[in-house]
């Protein structure tokens, strides 16, 4: 959409609108818009709050961005490779071998207990497969 004047482009104001360095929005970027916009990125990554960008604020701003990067698993706490299993925060091992209180409430035909995990969509306790035959009554 931009329009044609002489060998340059000149572009809506729509598009000057979207400057990010343009605060007061007048399509203009100025030495007022610039000082605005460094306050606004160092009040931002100031960590200790002192007014300054040093590099204790970059530190720490690192070690908040690995922290958030690094998921753990929420019952062992080992570190998880991927995604937790079905966004239950824990790793496959603690998914796949559930604690009594997360396992499914059925019997099975050799008298023991149901070893797979309670299904999230159960009201009764049961799992995957049990919940079609117990909670479809």
């Amino acid at each position: 959409m931009p329009v044609m004047a002489g060998p340059r482009v000149q572009y809506p104001v729509q598009r000057q609108m979207f400057n990010p360095l343009d605060i007061n929005r007048d399509g203009k970027v100025n030495m007022k818009d610039l000082r605005a916009a460094k306050a606004a990125v160092v009040s931002r990554l100031d960590q200790d709050g002192d007014g300054d960008l040093d590099f204790k604020d970059i530190q720490k701003l690192a070690d908040n961005l690995i922290s958030k990067s690094k998921k753990t698993c929420s019952r062992c706490g080992k570190q998880l490779k991927k995604k937790s299993k079905y966004q239950t925060g824990v790793c496959v091992e603690c998914y796949r071998n559930p604690t009594d209180e997360e396992r499914c409430v059925a019997v099975t035909s050799s008298g023991e207990r149901c070893q797979r995990r309670i299904s999230d969509k159960s009201h009764k306790g049961y799992c995957g497969i049990h919940i079609r035959k117990y909670e479809a009554q």
